[in-house]
């Protein structure tokens, strides 16, 4: 409008009043496409969907001439058009959407749903843009559907023509259709600044969004702050004892601070449901405001502030909920906690009342200390109103730099304010919370941080002092604010930070929280592609002292980014920096700093200032701030943000100082808080020349010489280990010194390789001198251990480098006390060591591991240790150590711990025990006949493929009666547990009673690849009637009954002799070794009879009858529990198999038949040419088949180990008596020498047989166990033989080591644990280290051959020792001692085939119990040889004679 006149904006025509103006737009206006018939029906309500067709021109319209120019013109006019009006009904589109996102945003704000209408958008011509139209609709009719959870409509289809019906009545000149800031009597045209506009409306509800969601938090966390303060109110108990003036003063001070922060929490609340911060919002009837809309000063409103009488907290509760609702509020949440205030009041005051609190009374002492707080309250108050007056005041004008400067100094004031505020309320909950009647026991509350500080006195800006002096027994914290500048594919980071020195680690590492990235939206010195991430940690490092040389390093993690395009997930190492704590002068440098990131590999080693010769990491820096301990609290209130990466700055650093020297015992000893350090000061010193020997001296109480011990850690992971000891003071948690350094020490790393999940120290030895006692010390072990990357199995880990493993974690800690008390003290009681009631903890110890972290040494009990609930264990592992006192204890090589399998229980359906219930009467006649069931076997060795079985009807002299037994195996079944069923019918009347079935199972040797006879098994056809007895005779007329039913058959590894007559038992009496776990499942049933009293066959009964006349019997299961299996019961080494058994994956006889056969893919598609294969390849021809192999029955299990049992030498050469000790190579330890021998025990023969002879003495030890050893290729036993010397002095008896004799037998073979009898050929001597090595690099056999060639080794002429190796479940097959059973079968591979003659024959001796002294008995003769014997080797290897 201009001069009283209205202009219309389409068309340019002006009006005289705006009425005329409206009805010209409804009515009248053509817009500025005049002459456009589409454009006057669209104005007038009119629609088409049809493209625009030319209106033909009339005789009396066309021109005379040009006509088609103008027909031109017009097609040119008509698509300008149709353009125009298809960019405004896109625009049309976009205003739409961004208005309904905006109304969505009022709604999820609290704000409501606005009152404007929403009409719909008309339909535009143009197709594509009608489309989305016409989707965007339907998408947002279920959208609010869904959000009003109004089911009408649901699962209900709109179609397209039904919503144009819908939107054919509204007009696109309707302002509902056009920008919400549109008055209702003016059109305005698309404003090309108005997008912009739009934009910023929408970032500033989103900015307003999560203004109001930190205010809900801060709010909420007030709330709980009160509620925790009004419980403790409530619990408190009354006392007669205390002042009551000075408790009502408290009160009503308390009253009158709830009062006045609810006077602001209401003010506050208001402000925000009342004030829409940074939304532009015109109401009707005026003019859009130009943007940026400059702010408008409104009037102060009148509030209705909360009035109540008398003192009571539920009046004054009350009337401020009341004095909200009048104000307009109406949050729920704001109101339900006001109803659980007064609620928690009401309880407060009820409780009082109970317990007769009379206020009145109490008003009336004390009334000048009331009047004293309530007056400085309000002056507090009074301060704080003027200040939050003048900032309101002076908010929206622009300001000075004289004003900035007094409005940060009126900043500094109000916080100083309400750090006094926050003191006095302090003072008071403490006098509140003192106990009325027993002293304080605990600590007063820790001062507040972040999450407890009350929202009001949280500060925004806390500035650093650089130049406060520095408490090295206080210390300092870091905060850990920012990481700015990182890739924006990092999806999340983590940092690890640790103390060092330019020579050491200062304890361990810490890692702070994984946090999530978040892009850049915000100006700021970095590009817009980058993201930031917010670490907000703080770390304490306590009692440091202000050494230049002492910096953090800080290792920085990240997920994704460059280099992750295949792990986008895990925590990579990326960068490092080292922050630097003291200057040159020893002070620290506090302030806000900024640092940035290098490149791995990380460099602790380097100082601060030496990082700047490094590359950086792409722009990545981080923001932290060092500050005295005192000033912790007061920094944590700072509020960490991007925005304010101007306040930090780079720190500056000094030059690294020249030949400073370093003194240990110059620093304070480190707290076990989050910052704790440990100095490394002292390395374990193992034994260099020799074990210390036996000293049977008592300990005096005053010896301050205190020592440690590790002997091994058990059941941890696999990798290089080391342990660290450390002693502390329960009582200050410092640690303890000694004369010459603080009681802390670290073992030497060493891996898991030789010993199944030990990691042997070789009892790695630590002695301190001049210990400054006390009765609070306490040793807490730590565990160290870099994880394998890899499995690798043998020993050569040995040569593999650092790669192997990963970095150096802490995975497991302990404690102990290290003084024993026999009264019951506290800590601070336990301060002086008192010898007459307290001793040092000395002995052998086996100390369960526990999780990180370690707790504070006053947190360790004194007790028991593993009742303590809040710490885990760290899987089952235990450390071994030894506490000694004064001189160290000798090295006394014990026996290795014996294994804890837990597999000596059967698993599950692996062998279900059944016994026949009744022994069989019913008599078998002649005419009678019976079928033969083979219906599978069950766990049969490693070594089978595809098996057969094959079996015949024997008499006692082995005449076979009746037909042949052959069973296929079907293809599907599993190689271990093959199914065959297959039934054989017997009609014969001249089969013996005595008739024994022989059941032989062919396979060919996965190993051997040739045909192998798995196993023999015996059943008896018979029984004498009523009892379970195998017939012996044949003679007609005894009464018998068939053995029927189902039978589970053990399998023996040979058949019978073809001597002895042929009985069910023959082959199980013989002592013939079994085949571990192995066994048959096999049925025999009768025979129904026909009507002529004959026996029913298959082949003259129809098939459909079998099943119903017993003729076909289907195979049962075996958990069905009907196979007779006692017979079959497994052995405690059997259980244990089974469970290693069980574990292996099923393997078809098809896929065995194709790893063997060699042809083309389709011979295995057809079944019968794999039956006919397996049928070739199992049928005996020439060639006898072999014997089973009984070493590969099932792979070596480490965590079961080996057994090894000496059972008598033979031909020895000398006249004395004679012990052997054992051990295994590698690692050969004993041979080694000084100080190795500790890392693995010998095994020593104690029981001497007397009635043997010198020269072929034997021992009655039986198995020496070895667990948990770890397969190696090349491991072999080393079996040494003495003569021990005995003679008689006066009435002493002297014992000597006289010659010796050795061998060895290897143990592995593929995995396979030999358990076999060996006879081994003797050496002269004793093994050298040289040759020990040479042994653990190639097969035991080939390098004896080699070297009695070469005259490296000379035998002992016909000397061989009897020996039986065993795997650690199979000792139970090896029951018989070879030289006391003459019919044992022993291997003898190693005697060389020329002296076999020699070996064979033994030389006559001297019976050992006619050489006793006289003055012994046999038994005290046998026992002290066995001791003096391992003193005497022990003293060999003190003197290093091991040679």
């Amino acid at each position: 409008m201009a001069d009283g006149t209205y202009r219309c904006h389409d068309c340019h025509m002006t009006f005289g009043t705006l009425s005329l103006l409206q009805k010209h737009k409804q009515k009248f206006c053509v817009g500025g496409s005049v002459g456009d018939p589409d454009s006057l029906r669209l104005k007038k309500g009119l629609r088409t969907t049809d493209d625009p067709v030319a209106r033909p021109f009339t005789p009396e319209d066309r021109p005379l001439s040009g006509g088609k120019k103008i027909e031109d013109k017009v097609h040119q006019l008509q698509a300008l058009k149709a353009k125009r009006e298809k960019s405004r009904d896109i625009r049309n589109l976009q205003e739409r959407i961004l208005l309904d996102t905006l109304e969505d945003t009022n709604i999820q704000l609290g704000y409501g749903p606005s009152h404007r209408s929403r009409s719909r958008l008309p339909l535009s011509k143009d197709r594509d843009v009608q489309q989305l139209q016409l989707e965007y609709e339907m998408l947002r009719e279920k959208e609010l559907q869904q959000l009003s959870k109004v089911p009408v409509g649901y699962g209900r289809v709109i179609s397209p023509m039904l919503m144009e019906s819908r939107l054919d009545n509204y007009s696109p000149m309707s302002d509902t259709s056009m920008s919400i800031h549109l008055p209702d009597d003016e059109y305005q045209k698309y404003n090309p600044n108005q997008e912009s506009q739009l934009k910023q409306l929408a970032e500033n509800h989103g900015r307003q969004m999560e203004y109001l969601q930190l205010r809900n938090k801060d709010l909420e966390k007030q709330r709980e702050d009160i509620q925790r303060r009004l419980g403790e109110l409530g619990n408190k108990r009354p006392t007669g004892g205390e002042d009551s003036s000075q408790l009502l003063a408290e009160l009503r001070a308390q009253e009158e601070r709830n009062q006045r922060a609810l006077d602001d929490l209401k003010r506050q609340l208001y402000d925000i449901n009342h004030q829409r911060i940074n939304v532009i919002e015109v109401d009707k009837g005026h003019p859009l405001p130009p943007p940026p809309p400059p702010p408008v000063e409104t009037g102060r409103k009148s509030y209705v502030y909360p009035i109540y009488y008398g003192n009571s907290m539920v009046a004054e509760i009350s009337a401020i909920r009341q004095a909200y609702l009048q104000n307009g509020g109406n949050d729920p949440d704001i109101l339900h906690q006001m109803a659980q205030m007064q609620a928690e009041a009401q309880n407060i005051e009820d409780q009082m009342k109970k317990h007769g609190y009379d206020h009145r009374h109490r008003e009336k002492k004390d009334n000048g200390q009331i009047t004293q707080l309530e007056l400085e309250n309000e002056r507090l108050h009074r301060e704080l109103m003027l200040l939050q007056e003048q900032n309101f005041l002076a908010r929206e004008r622009k300001k000075s730099d004289r004003e900035e400067e007094l409005e940060r100094q009126l900043r500094q004031l109000r916080e100083d304010q309400l750090r006094k505020m926050y003191e006095l309320q302090n003072e008071i909950n403490l006098l509140k919370n003192r106990p009325p009647v027993e002293p304080p026991r605990q600590l007063p509350p820790p001062p507040p941080t972040k999450a407890d500080t009350p929202w009001l006195l949280q500060r925004p800006y806390v500035e650093v002092e650089p130049m406060a002096p520095y408490d090295q027994y206080a210390g300092f914290v870091i905060f850990y604010d920012l990481v700015l500048n990182l890739d924006q594919r990092v999806t999340a980071c983590r940092l690890i930070v640790g103390l060092h020195g330019v020579s050491a680690q200062m304890g361990e590492p810490t890692l702070m929280p994984t946090v999530y990235t978040e892009p850049v939206t915000r100006g700021g010195p970095y590009a817009s592609n980058n993201s930031n991430a917010i670490i907000g940690a703080r770390q304490p490092v306590p009692k440091c002292p202000a050494d230049s040389d002492l910096g953090i390093v800080v290792e920085l993690q990240t997920s994704g980014g460059p280099g992750s395009d295949y792990d986008k997930h895990s925590l990579i190492t990326r960068a490092w920096t080292k922050l630097p704590l003291f200057d040159s002068k020893g002070q620290l440098i506090a302030g806000k700093f900024r640092i940035p990131f290098r490149n791995v590999p990380i460099k602790p080693y380097l100082h601060p200032s030496q990082l700047q010769n490094l590359d950086k990491f792409q722009d990545a820096e981080l923001y932290y701030r060092v500050v005295n301990m005192r000033d912790m609290e007061v920094q944590s209130l700072v509020n960490i943000t991007a925005a304010n990466y101007n306040q930090y700055s780079h720190p500056i650093i000094s030059p690294p100082s020249q030949n400073k020297p370093f003194s240990p015992r110059a620093l304070p000893t480190a707290s076990t808080g989050l910052g704790r350090y440990l100095i490394r000061h002292h390395r374990w010193s193992r034994q260099e020349q020799r074990l210390p020997s036996i000293q049977t001296g008592r300990v005096q109480p005053q010896d301050t010489t205190i020592g440690f011990q590790v002997d091994r850690v058990k059941h941890a992971e696999h990798g290089e280990g080391k342990v660290r000891i450390t002693v502390y003071y329960a009582s200050t948690g410092k640690i303890v010194q000694s004369s010459i350094s603080p009681l802390t020490c670290s073992t030497t790393a060493v891996k898991s390789n030789f010993k199944q999940g030990y990691h042997i120290f070789g009892q790695q030895e630590a002695t301190f001198n001049d210990v400054d006692m006390q009765g609070d010390m306490v040793v807490i072990a730590r565990f160290y251990l870099k994880r394998r990357q890899k499995e690798v199995s043998d020993f050569e880990t040995d040569q593999v480098n650092g790669t192997l493993y990963d970095e150096e974690t802490l995975v497991g800690w302990t404690a102990i006390p290290l003084v024993l008390c026999t009264e019951n003290l506290s800590i601070r009681g336990r301060r002086n060591f008192n010898p007459k009631t307290m001793q040092i903890n000395i002995g052998t110890h086996t100390l369960k591991l526990y999780q990180p972290p370690v707790p504070d040494p006053s947190q360790i009990p004194f007790d028991e240790i593993p009742s303590h609930n809040d710490w885990r264990r760290y899987k089952k592992s235990t450390l071994r150590i030894h506490i000694f006192q004064g001189n160290p204890r000798p090295g006394s090589l014990t026996p290795s711990d014996l294994s804890e399998d837990g597999e000596e229980v059967l698993p599950e359906y692996s062998w279900l025990p059944c016994e026949r219930s009744k022994a069989p009467r019913d008599p078998f006649l002649s005419g009678d006949g019976f079928d033969v069931y083979v219906d599978g076997c069950r766990f049969l060795p490693d070594s089978v493929t595809f098996t057969k079985v094959a079996a015949r009807v024997l008499d006692r002299k082995y005449e076979v009666h009746g037909k042949d037994i052959n069973a296929n195996v079907t293809l599907d079944s599993d190689i271990y547990n093959p199914i065959y069923e297959t039934k054989t019918e017997f009609r014969e009347n001249n089969i013996p009673p005595s008739a024994t079935i022989l059941f032989k199972i062919y396979t060919v040797d996965n190993f051997y690849k040739q045909l192998t006879v798995v196993g023999y098994a015996t059943l008896n056809v018979y029984v004498e009637s009523g009892t379970e007895r195998q017939p012996t005779i044949d003679k007609p007329g005894l009464q018998v009954s068939l053995n029927e039913g189902a039978h589970q058959l053990r399998l023996y590894s040979q058949g019978p002799n073809g001597v002895d007559p042929l009985t069910e038992s023959l082959i199980r009496d013989s002592g013939i070794r079994y085949v571990p776990c192995a066994s048959l499942l096999v049925r025999l049933t009768r025979v129904a009879k026909g009507p002529s009293g004959k026996a029913l066959e298959q082949a003259k009964v129809p098939q459909a009858d079998w099943l119903r006349l017993g003729l076909y019997q289907p195979r049962p299961r075996y958990t069905d529990r009907i196979y007779f299996s006692t017979k079959c019961m497994p052995s405690k080494g059997e259980s244990k198999l089974f469970h290693s058994m069980m574990r292996r994956p099923p393997i078809k006889v098809r896929d065995a038949v194709a790893s063997i056969a060699q042809a083309k893919e389709s011979f295995y598609r057809n079944d019968k040419n794999l039956e006919e294969y397996i049928r070739n390849k199992l049928t005996k021809g020439d060639n006898k088949p072999l014997d089973l192999d009984l070493t590969f029955i099932c792979q070596y299990s480490a965590k079961q180990g080996i057994k090894v049992a000496v059972d008598g030498a033979s031909n020895l050469p000398w006249t004395n008596f004679t012990h052997a000790h054992i051990c295994l190579n590698p690692p050969g330890a004993f041979y080694m020498g000084t100080p190795h021998a500790t890392y693995d025990k010998l095994m020593f023969t104690e029981f001497l047989d007397l009635k043997s002879t010198n020269t072929c003495p034997q021992w009655r030890d039986g198995f020496k166990h070895f667990p948990s050893r770890s397969y190696h290729r090349f491991l072999t036993v080393i079996i040494h033989l003495q003569e021990v010397q005995v003679s008689v002095a006066k009435e002493n008896y002297k014992y000597g080591l006289l010659e010796q004799a050795w061998t060895a037998v290897q143990v592995f073979t593929d995995h396979y644990c030999y358990t076999s009898t060996f006879q081994l050929p003797l050496f002269d001597g004793s093994p050298s280290p040289q040759m020990l090595k040479q042994l653990a690099r190639e097969p035991c056999k080939d390098w004896m051959e080699r070297n009695i060639r070469s005259g490296t080794i000379h035998l002992l002429e016909g000397g061989s020792v009897y020996v039986r190796l065993a795997d650690g479940r199979r000792d139970d097959e090896l029951a018989g001692d070879a030289p006391g059973d003459k019919l044992l079968e022993v291997n003898t591979d190693y005697i060389p085939p020329e002296w076999e003659d020699k070996y064979a024959r033994e030389r006559p001796g001297k019976t050992l119990v006619s050489m006793i002294p006289t003055g012994k008995t046999a038994e005290q003769f046998v026992d002290g040889l066995a001791i003096k014997f391992k003193n005497l080797v022990y003293k060999l290897y003190e003197e290093g004679n091991v040679k």
